[in-house]
């Protein structure tokens, strides 16, 4: 009987090395999760700014860490849920923006991860596209973290947060009106980046209604 329950035992140590083994954790040092920001501003009725949009750019410093963010597709994928919120704000006009230049501008601020726009750029980027206040910024920070366990359970606790900051400025007089910056953290790229850039907006128009 004593023979039977050490083998019993080894087993089940040898079973928990195992699983211990299976498991690594990754390098990022993840932050603690921030509550969602409540955009409580779709009630609007006021006058409504014409705005240009620019494409966010991204930080080297992410680009750097995760190369994979520098497709294309994530860059229209960010820019694209930047309208959304900006839109629903029930704010703004947004004027027409060339195609062309869009492409232009997405191609040196997140293919090529140079992150802010400078302010001469932005100014000359406004008058072309006939605006009042134009709204750009960058992807300044991205982190990837959670323990990874291979074999039974996949991915535990694996969470992504985005950093989003994005500024308004006064094509008239070069002036930056307001500034908006927010993390959050997700499951999911889309999803943290949709909550860090609805953040981001709500502390920008917070800002521009001081003004």
């Amino acid at each position: 009987m004593k023979a039977c329950n050490h083998f019993f035992f080894f087993c089940g140590l040898f079973f928990c090395c195992l699983l211990t083994g299976c498991a690594t954790s990754s390098v990022e040092n993840f932050p603690e999760a921030q509550p969602d920001p409540v955009l409580t501003l779709t009630e609007y009725q006021g006058p409504k700014l014409s705005v240009a949009v620019l494409p966010l750019g991204l930080s080297q410093r992410a680009a750097r860490r995760y190369p994979h963010l520098l497709k294309k597709s994530v860059g229209i994928g960010v820019h694209n849920m930047l309208l959304e919120v900006l839109f629903d704000t029930n704010r703004f006009i947004f004027v027409e923006t060339n195609p062309e230049m869009l492409k232009d501008i997405m191609n040196r601020q997140w293919m090529s991860s140079a992150g802010f726009v400078s302010r001469k750029d932005v100014i000359e980027y406004g008058k072309m596209l006939g605006a009042q206040r134009i709204i750009y910024g960058e992807v300044y920070d991205y982190l990837e973290g959670g323990e990874q366990v291979t074999g039974f359970t996949g991915k535990q606790n694996f969470m992504i947060t985005v950093g989003i900051q994005i500024a308004c400025t006064d094509i008239e007089t070069g002036e930056k009106i307001a500034l908006g910056t927010s993390r959050a953290v997700a499951n999911s790229y889309g999803e943290a980046a949709e909550k860090a850039i609805a953040g981001a907006v709500y502390k920008l128009v917070v800002r521009m209604e001081k003004k």
